[in-house]
């Protein structure tokens, strides 16, 4: 059995936050299922696109403010659900990070218990 290098900087927690992806041309709703300090492992309603800067908002549930960020996407995988309707899976990294929102993800993610690196896929 071969070895898997983890690539990872980052540990990273399982979520199930709302996102909006907002691109140049358009917003893209979505949620997060996973998110470090490096990135984020998202679905969403459509292919946010690669090569395109990205503004990236999350609702955490017990927090009032949004979480904002740049994010460039890593990888992205378009998958058909019911009768035609597709979801994306998309490998966030994170380029800045806007006001608060690398200190509030930090304490949240030192507070939860962090996943095994090789059970879900992310961008960090």
């Amino acid at each position: 059995m071969a070895l898997k290098i983890e690539k990872r900087l980052h540990p990273r927690i399982l979520v199930d936050w709302p996102v909006v992806v907002v691109t140049p041309q358009r917003y893209i709703g979505g949620e997060t299922n996973n998110v470090s300090l490096g990135g984020a492992f998202i679905r969403c309603v459509s292919n946010p696109g690669a090569g395109e800067p990205l503004r990236i908002v999350f609702k955490a549930p017990s927090r009032e403010r949004f979480l904002l960020f740049t994010a460039v996407v890593v990888w992205s995988n378009q998958y058909e659900q019911i009768h035609e309707l597709f979801s994306t899976e998309t490998g966030i990294r994170f380029t800045s990070f806007i006001g608060d929102s690398r200190l509030y993800l930090s304490q949240v993610i030192s507070e939860h218990g962090v996943i095994e690196h090789d059970k879900e896929f992310s961008a960090d």
